[in-house]
């Protein structure tokens, strides 16, 4: 008696051929044909948008890039520093994933003999799509749930999200149907061992059976070409010709793919800009292409947003939607532009339409939008050419900001002090300058605020007494050192900016300087990763990292403080801006006497001072004020001490102490102060 399976399988064989097989033949071809129409024509569409911006090179170190798609994309590395989105999306990702290899599997197993009876590859891919379904359900279920019921502030539920859902399920569940109608021949017994092939297709072929033997076969041609296939065709046009969220599947490793790959905290700078007529950004062509391909590539997913000092500070400024609205101001404006000749454009301002000068002027620049996105979008780049184009084509900033702009201009500094008085703070030192001595190890760098603000002055003493200890030959340029230009080009002021950085080239090249140790991270960011656009490439160091270095030499003898509970604020131009977590931490953990706390917002989470981006040369007129809400989550910790490696930190969170009232038991030190404190009588030369 022929076995129940065989029986199946021959019955298959004849239905197969004389019936299905051609209708899959001819759906093959008509879904590759598709496919290929919804890349062309979605691909076109982007591309020809993208290119109304200028040009920019993206095409350097291609293994790179490819090795950080396939990292970000198939591990999730970024998607992981929230647990709860990264496991749904994970599931997600996985489960439409290997549905579509069970599926193309399958498809072609007809053609080519693997079905009769099923073999290994087939069954594999079957288990597959059963697999990816169940995990489709079950990150589904979860992005469902953050959706409609836990209902973040950050998500913003359009209709569209809402069809993505609705459309997936029905794809998902006609397909479990499609396989049990397969399983479940008329009058034949499917084969025992099908339950372990199709956990889940099997229960429901088992619910088959109820129907009336006759039609089955044709509901089941039928419920493939009308209820499933056609829906899919439909779901492909209708992402191809709308702006649906689910283009992020193929748009979001072309952004990851185009990242940038220059250090993270140097700024573009404004390309010939000597002959340039345009400065900054004011209307949306004005963008790089990348820069329009980062708006098209954003998911809304509010990561960004979440992790915003201005807007968690109830500013105006909330990267999400500034990329958002942009993202819609280029939908809006770009196919007329597309559909008009270069001579007659017209475009629309983007400050008079779409983003306001308040969520311009309250970003800091905390790097924080870029570090939380899964695929690399920032918005404080497009801030800042908005900001270039205000300020250089139109003359409008705050109006503050003039004093600034007029003694940087002047005399080198933003507080427009004397020249004669930056290095007064050295002049009990001991400490020569570059002209009295050129042949030193390194030129130490203090800045602005070690050389006219009288706290930090006390900071830099420390760090000469430090370096006269480990015996380092070093020198300083005084009176000829001028503001690295930070302020001014974080302003928006590109002109000023260029002024005062060729000026302090000049001037180190002069002393033919090499080293350079500094002790503000804004300086050593500048120095570091934006002088070379200008010609001046030297070796840079923050202090921390030098201090590190000296304790690792033991050329430093620590004898320890009192007892005392620290914690560290993270500088955003320090650690997300340079990636420098460690070794100020060291630095701490290695003075006998102190012990460390971690705030919960840290490294590369850590919140910002206030004073980035310009904003501590500009009142804070809206909102709470940032620099108090970053001293609270400090005092959380029940510490005594909160140490810094920034002046601008220092600065603010010894203004936000002072306005809690808790002076008197908080203090607020550089680490510099701390290691010097510390520091016993004798010292070690390697």
């Amino acid at each position: 008696m022929e076995s129940s399976g065989l029986r199946f399988w021959s019955f298959q064989e004849v239905y197969l051929s004389r019936i299905f097989l051609p209708i899959l033949i001819g759906s093959s071809v008509l879904f590759i044909g598709l496919a290929a129409l919804f890349a062309f024509c979605l691909f076109r569409q982007h591309y020809r948008l993208w290119h109304l911006g200028n040009p920019e090179n993206r095409y350097e170190r291609v293994w790179s890039r490819l090795r950080t798609v396939f990292t970000v994309t198939f591990l999730h590395l970024r998607f992981w520093k929230e647990g709860y989105p990264g496991t749904m999306h994970f599931l997600i990702f996985y489960g439409a994933l290997l549905i579509l290899t069970g599926k193309i599997v399958r498809i072609f197993s007809y053609p080519i003999g693997l079905t009769n009876p099923p073999q290994p590859l087939f069954l594999y891919a079957s288990f597959l799509s059963e697999a990816g379904g169940v995990l489709l359900l079950i990150g589904g279920g979860m992005a469902i749930l953050r959706r409609y019921i836990m209902k973040p502030s950050r998500l913003e539920t359009k209709p569209d999200r809402t069809l993505v859902f609705i459309w997936g399920f029905v794809l998902l569940m006609t397909g479990y149907l499609i396989k049990g109608y397969r399983i479940t021949a008329p009058g034949v017994a499917a084969p025992p061992d099908w339950p372990y092939w199709a956990p889940i297709s099997y229960p429901i072929s088992r619910l088959m059976l109820i129907l009336p033997t006759e039609p089955l076969n044709e509901l089941f041609i039928w419920h493939r070409i009308f209820i499933h296939a056609l829906p899919v065709f439909i779901l492909f046009a209708y992402v191809t010709v709308s702006h649906s969220p689910l283009q992020h599947l193929f748009l979001s490793p072309i952004n990851i793919f185009f990242r940038s790959l220059k250090p993270k905290g140097g700024l573009a700078p404004i390309p010939n800009f000597d002959e340039a007529e345009i400065f900054g950004v004011r209307e949306i062509p004005e963008f790089t292409w990348k820069q329009l391909l980062d708006l098209e590539a954003c998911t809304n997913c509010g990561r960004c947003q979440d992790a915003c000092p201005a807007h968690l500070s109830q500013k105006p400024l909330s990267p999400r939607r500034v990329i958002q609205n942009l993202k819609e101001h280029l939908w809006r404006e770009g196919p007329k532009l597309l559909n008009t000749p270069a001579e007659k454009r017209q475009p629309r301002a983007i400050t008079e339409t779409t983003v306001s000068e308040d969520e311009l002027w309250a970003c800091t620049f905390c790097l924080n939008c870029q570090e939380q996105c899964p695929v690399f979008i920032s918005a404080y780049d497009k801030i800042i050419e908005m900001r270039r184009s205000l300020v250089l084509m139109e003359s409008r900033y705050p109006s503050e900001l003039r004093d600034v702009f007029r003694n940087m201009e002047r005399r080198g500094n933003p507080w427009g002090a004397e020249r004669h008085l930056r290095d007064d703070w050295a002049s009990d030192l001991g400490v020569k300058t570059l002209q009295e001595d050129p042949e030193v190890e390194l030129l130490y760098f203090p800045g602005c605020f070690k050389g006219y603000d009288d706290r930090n002055k006390k900071v830099a003493i420390s760090m000469v007494k430090i370096l006269q200890r480990a015996e380092v030959k070093f020198g300083i340029l005084g009176k000829e050192e001028g503001c690295c230009g930070d302020p001014a080009r974080r302003i928006g002021n590109e002109y000023l900016y260029k002024m005062m950085v060729e000026s302090n080239i000049e001037t180190m090249n002069r002393y033919q300087v090499r080293r350079i140790l500094t002790t503000c991270p804004h300086c050593f960011n500048t120095l570091k990763n934006e002088y070379p656009q200008f010609g001046g490439t030297f070796e840079v160091l923050h202090q921390t990292e030098f201090l590190s270095r000296l304790l690792k030499e033991k050329r430093l003898s620590l004898k320890g403080l009192e007892p005392a509970t620290v914690t560290y604020h993270d500088s955003c131009y320090l650690g997300r801006y340079n990636g420098i977590y460690e070794e100020p931490r060291k630095i701490l953990t290695s003075i006998p006497g102190l012990r460390l706390r971690e705030m919960e917002r840290s490294r590369a989470k850590s919140f910002c001072c206030g004073g980035g981006g310009g904003r501590m040369w500009m009142e804070e007129h809206l909102g709470k004020r940032i620099n108090e809400m970053r001293t609270d989550q400090a005092l959380e910790q029940k510490t005594d001490v909160i140490a810094t490696a920034c002046p601008y930190c220092l600065t603010m969170l010894s203004d936000g102490v002072k306005a809690r009232g808790v002076e008197d038991r908080v203090r607020v030190l550089d680490i510099a102060e701390l290691l010097e404190k510390s520091l016993s009588g004798e010292s070690k030369k390697n």
